[in-house]
């Protein structure tokens, strides 16, 4: 069998390099602009306001409308909710994306698919996952990245057609959600996001992402961040219970030492712990750097709410996340 994906996958020397390529030539919408966003969108479904969506011949017989502009026009200047959405007052897009392009517009101050005007050239507004008539998907920016042209076209296809295309998307989901958390920051507003929760959620089956590079569009330019690392609820439960028998202080008080080969045993004097405990705490210390927890571990302690670590260990824990990271 030929296939022209393998041939694209091919120049990048594998399928790892070329995800990493995939992933760190598109580019994400900075966090606190989607919060923002965000929170306007939870004000129009409140209030009664008009929320857009993509327009699908389907709309004809629901609306009693003949073509698009009609739909376009009769959105515009009535309430309209669809059967399948009813709690939602909507309204048809121009073109497909013309607000995403006005949400860009207005938030980074970025122009996008307007030929020689663009600011940003040769990429493409891509929806993470689709759903593009659905009123909080089409213009939530947690759906949207920014994919390279010559990229772009994997992003339509069915993620059984290639291995690649399955770990591209499922790696910019997966990144989607350690990033915004759209489910956890809208169903507390939005009942009706709850449907959503099998995907919007990380799927503990999809194989864990390396860190890669996160290139979000700013009002400057492009920013590189290292994005943090997923933190998976399997891990999560995991890390509670290890850095619970561990204790958190002495896990950060070894941290480097343990990092840096010397033996803990030797280090810590006689007489802190009894001789089980320690070997307990050191076993459990190992395993969690065996286990390449071990920065996620940090990350854990920093964000942990409630913490009842004291300041000097909440310091050191975010200076050993800075240089590990």
């Amino acid at each position: 069998m030929i296939d022209g994906i393998d041939q694209l996958v091919s120049l990048y020397g594998g399928q790892d390099n070329f995800v990493e390529a995939f992933i760190e030539s598109t580019l994400f919408i900075p966090p606190e602009i989607v919060q923002s966003r965000n929170a306007e969108i939870v004000d129009l479904y409140r209030s009664g306001g008009k929320l857009p969506i993509r327009y699908s011949p389907s709309h004809h017989e629901v609306l009693g409308i003949q073509n698009k502009a009609e739909a376009i026009t009769l959105t515009r200047h009535q309430k309209t909710c669809l059967p399948k959405y009813p709690a939602f007052n909507i309204k048809i897009d121009n073109d497909g994306n013309h607000e995403n392009r006005r949400q860009i517009k207005l938030r980074l101050n970025q122009t996008i698919s307007l030929g020689k005007n663009s600011s940003v050239k040769n990429y493409i507004i891509s929806h993470v996952w689709g759903l593009a008539s659905h009123p909080l998907f089409f213009s939530s920016l947690w759906n949207i990245v920014l994919v390279p042209a010559h990229f772009n076209y994997l992003m339509d296809k069915d993620p059984d057609s290639h291995g690649a295309v399955e770990l591209v998307k499922g790696t910019i989901r997966d990144l989607c959600i350690s990033l915004y958390e759209p489910y956890e920051n809208l169903i507390p507003h939005i009942p009706e996001i709850e449907e959503f929760k099998g995907f919007l959620k990380a799927n503990s089956d999809f194989p864990k992402h390396k860190e890669y590079i996160v290139n979000f569009l700013t009002s400057g330019g492009i920013e590189r961040r290292r994005n943090d690392l997923f933190i998976s609820e399997d891990e999560g439960r995991s890390l509670k219970e290890l850095l619970g028998s561990i204790g958190k202080k002495f896990f950060l008080d070894n941290y480097s030492a343990y990092a840096n080969g010397e033996d803990l045993t030797e280090l810590i004097p006689l007489g802190m712990y009894t001789y089980n405990s320690l070997q307990s705490r050191i076993s459990k210390l190992k395993r969690i750097f065996k286990e390449d927890l071990n920065v996620k571990a940090l990350i854990y302690i920093v964000e942990s709410e409630n913490s009842k670590l004291d300041r000097s260990s909440l310091d050191l824990a975010k200076e050993l996340l800075e240089v590990a990271r």
